[in-house]
């Protein structure tokens, strides 16, 4: 598993980590330190017992004699010397013994006097196992308080699922699990739940723009088709003209419909197998120009049979075709399309938009040329909502001075 060393999480880990270790380091080192204060102090209770020849009384000291021999030959055998004095005003020399975490202190005789051995009995142990329990309860402290922050800080990573949801175009996420929160985390989810609502209310009045405008479009429509029908049979060339005109005013707004059909969740896709090909003469069709060397089609392999809603994915591919022929800026040059490899690319030598890539594809967003002053700007909107739809992805690079959408279709090939 791949460790972000940038994370919150992260860093409280390190933070934590160091801090046990500084706790443990400071009890071995207070350990060290009780155990030394305490050593010394028994010598000294040791060597003023002897000097003054108060052996009887060595149990109120915390000190205790050893008189059974095996026991003391057991000691001095196997016991482990740490320290050797020569008292000058004592007659005996000093032997300090370690043995299994006890400390005995060895009087030898100087002059063939009794030796004596002394037992540490009382002092230290009190001392370390406060201390263990200090260091005990710090741990504990430490683990909780980890804990504690461990949990009020676990709902960022789904905060930051929600919001790569939102980012991947799901206005509707839930945030109401952070209603209750108090915290930073609750705070930054309310704002974030707030900018969600107003957008969630923009993108309704658009909606709402959007299918008003188509609504009130279609009845003088449908009114000027009538009037067509009732022209003279002389005056065919306008009525053709005005045909066409109607058919592709008609054509923008069920294009349109579809779109926000598709945006808001409510379109069903009509999917069935057609040729890549076919969807193309069709987007051709529908883009109303005649083709005289305008559009260049080229595959590698003319059977490329897709999945799809073969009508809106002919919508989609005709807007691309026609954003091509708009901007292309040599009369002459075709507008190329190359399907290799599945991979559908629209190309056309032109200078690059003046907006962002993430901007030409959002409604009313357009580049202004002398082709596309009158345009408003939903060709690229209703083509990407029409590819997502497809569970496809639309890419526009810019290269060598062309312009160039590719649509990888291998996803629904069949």
């Amino acid at each position: 598993m791949k460790i972000n060393r940038h994370s919150v999480l992260f860093k409280i880990n390190i933070v934590f980590i160091l801090s046990f270790a500084v706790l443990l380091f400071f009890y071995l080192f207070a350990h060290k330190i009780i155990n030394r204060v305490e050593t010394f102090k028994f010598l000294r209770k040791a060597v003023l017992l002897v000097k003054k020849n108060k052996l009887k009384d060595v149990g109120m000291f915390g000190v205790n004699l050893i008189k059974n021999k095996k026991n003391i030959d057991k000691i001095l055998k196997n016991g482990k010397i740490i320290l050797k004095r020569n008292p000058p005003r004592l007659n005996y020399t000093l032997n300090l013994l370690s043995l299994d975490g006890n400390k005995y202190l060895y009087f030898k005789s100087k002059t063939g006097t009794t030796n004596l051995l002394l037992q540490r009995i009382s002092g230290i142990n009190e001392r370390q196992n406060v201390l263990l329990v200090a260091w005990i309860g710090l741990n504990v402290v430490l683990i909780l308080l980890y804990i504690s922050i461990f949990r009020s800080i676990r709902p960022l990573k789904k905060l930051r699922d929600n919001i790569e949801e939102f980012k991947n175009g799901n206005i509707y996420v839930d945030l109401g699990g952070y209603a209750s929160r108090k915290d930073e985390i609750g705070f930054l989810a309310k704002e974030f739940k707030e900018a969600v609502d107003n957008l969630k209310k923009t993108m309704n009045t658009r909606v709402w723009f959007i299918r008003n405008i188509a609504h009130e479009l279609k009845t003088p429509i449908t009114k000027g088709k009538i009037a067509l029908e009732l022209l003279k049979d002389e005056d065919g060339n306008k009525k053709r003209i005005f045909t066409d005109i109607f058919n592709r005013l008609e054509m923008l707004i069920n294009e349109l419909f579809a779109a926000e059909k598709i945006a808001a969740g409510s379109e069903i896709l009509n999917m069935t197998a057609c040729g890549l090909k076919d969807v193309i003469d069709r987007a051709t069709e529908l883009l109303f120009v005649k083709n005289d060397g305008v559009i260049n089609v080229i595959f590698d392999n003319p059977n490329y049979t897709v999945k799809a809603d073969c009508e809106l994915l002919s919508i989609a591919i005709k807007n691309l075709l026609d954003n091509a022929v708009k901007f292309k800026t040599d009369e002459k040059s075709a507008v190329v399309v190359s399907i290799e490899k599945g991979v559908l690319s629209i190309i056309n030598e032109g200078a690059k938009p003046s907006i962002s890539e993430d901007a030409m594809f959002e409604p009313f967003a357009k580049d202004i040329n002398a082709k596309n002053k009158d345009g408003f700007g939903l060709g690229l909107y209703i083509t990407k909502q029409i590819i997502e739809k497809h569970g496809l992805k639309i890419i526009y690079e810019y290269a060598g001075g062309k312009n160039i959408f590719k649509i990888d279709s291998n996803k629904i090939q069949i």
